[in-house]
């Protein structure tokens, strides 16, 4: 994964806290529970939702350099890197994901 946990979380904690400032976040806290505790299960949800969307982009990617691994002949690194952005944008399109 490109982004380590640390700042999958950071960003996820950013994302929180400017939504809940701008009032775009809408959530009920259940009743009795800690205002911290529940800002906690919010950003881990974030933080879930980052991390699963990562997982299928890295596997998009893995399918795309076994595909370009199996060309036949030697690609220089432009020819790799335009065939690497066309697969993946239609690998991306087949599995409904949006880059």
């Amino acid at each position: 994964m490109r982004l380590s946990e640390e700042k999958i979380y950071r960003i996820a904690e950013r994302l929180h806290d400017e939504l809940s400032a701008r009032g775009l976040l809408i959530y009920k806290d259940p009743v009795g529970s800690k205002p911290h505790a529940t800002r906690g299960l919010r950003i881990r949800a974030i933080v879930d939702y980052i991390t699963a969307d990562l997982r299928i982009e890295d596997g998009i990617d893995n399918e795309v350099e076994k595909m370009l691994d199996s060309y036949q002949r030697t690609l220089r690194p432009s020819e790799r890197d335009v065939l690497r952005r066309k697969h993946k944008e239609e690998i991306a399109r087949r599995h409904n994901y949006e880059l």
